[in-house]
């Protein structure tokens, strides 16, 4: 049995996850890993599941969360050198530069990306159907400035988004006329999730800025505003590094994060979020989403994941 020890770093604890190996052992040289993440639901998520995969190959796995990637990239800076037996790994969502040609992924020139996932992470303004379709009344009212009555009144609350970056989504907006209030949503975790869920839904002229992945916008009925996002940036999770980590264990995150396409990674964000709010009697938490996710691609035996048919809700 291999277990993934509970972590404090910067003020956020991840519980222990023990974890069943139901694989063959593989000859690696690391036989232990800290993976670096950040506390958003996605980034946690794959974290969880790359874990889950590595440890049945006999690794010893631990997580270390911080709050934003370059948080992350600083810290695999930081501790470059370990022991020959250890390798620190982060499993992050990268942001691309909109101040660079071709908008390259911001990754510092001294860690290696080992690893992409495909899901492409494009920004689209969700909001409710109500005040999409006030937002459509006044394109078709207004020839000139057609966004510009519609966005006057608006908040939109950036989520993924960071500061520095809000710049350039706001730029790209007033280009089409539209220059709405911007705010920062509070960090992401199930509590604050849900209630962003809420509030689109209840407080009219609101609008949040989702990937396009996020199982929020089919699963409560969102709408999106018809807005070209083409100049956003868009983003990336991938795994980085130092560049001398071995290769033999970067083949198994690589595993991991070339199943998360667009339509994984919506399937793993709904059943992490569902695992924190279920209401069942039933014994389902993220540990049994995150391997109900792996083995659905074939990446865990399945008879290690847990019935969920049931209504978990």
């Amino acid at each position: 049995m291999v277990k993934i020890p509970r972590v404090l770093i910067a003020g956020c604890a991840t519980a222990a996850l023990v974890l069943t190996s139901c694989a063959g052992e593989q000859d690696v040289d690391a036989t232990s890993l800290t993976i670096v993440t950040t506390e958003s639901s996605l980034d946690h998520a794959m974290a969880l599941a790359v874990a889950d995969y590595v440890a049945e190959q006999s690794i010893e796995v631990d997580l270390e969360q911080h709050h934003e990637p370059d948080d992350v990239f600083a810290a695999l800076e930081a501790d470059a050198q370990t022991a020959d037996d250890h390798a620190r790994i982060g499993v992050v969502t990268a942001h691309q530069d909109p101040t660079m040609e071709e908008n390259p992924l911001r990754v510092p020139e001294s860690l290696e990306i080992v690893t992409q996932a495909p899901a492409e992470l494009g920004l689209v303004p969700a909001t409710s159907t109500v005040t999409a379709a006030r937002f459509q009344l006044h394109q078709d009212e207004a020839a000139d400035q057609p966004l510009a009555p519609a966005c006057d009144q608006q908040t939109w609350l950036h989520v993924h988004t960071p500061e520095h970056e809000v710049a350039a989504t706001a730029s790209a907006l007033a280009d089409l006329g539209c220059e709405p209030e911007f705010a920062a949503a509070p960090p992401e975790d199930t509590e604050s999730y849900a209630a962003l869920a809420e509030k689109l839904i209840v407080e009219d002229d609101t609008v949040a800025l989702l990937y396009s992945i996020d199982p929020m916008i089919p699963d409560q009925g969102l709408a999106t505003l018809d807005v070209v996002t083409d100049q956003w940036p868009h983003s990336n999770v991938i795994a980085v590094a130092d560049p001398e980590v071995e290769d033999p264990l970067t083949d198994h995150i690589a595993t991991v994060l070339d199943a998360l396409d667009s339509d994984a990674a919506t399937d793993l964000l709904r059943g992490y979020h569902n695992a924190h709010t279920s209401s069942s009697d039933l014994v389902y938490d993220v540990e049994h989403a995150i391997r109900y996710w792996l083995a659905a691609r074939g990446l865990a035996e399945q008879n290690t994941v847990s019935d969920i048919s049931t209504d978990n809700d």
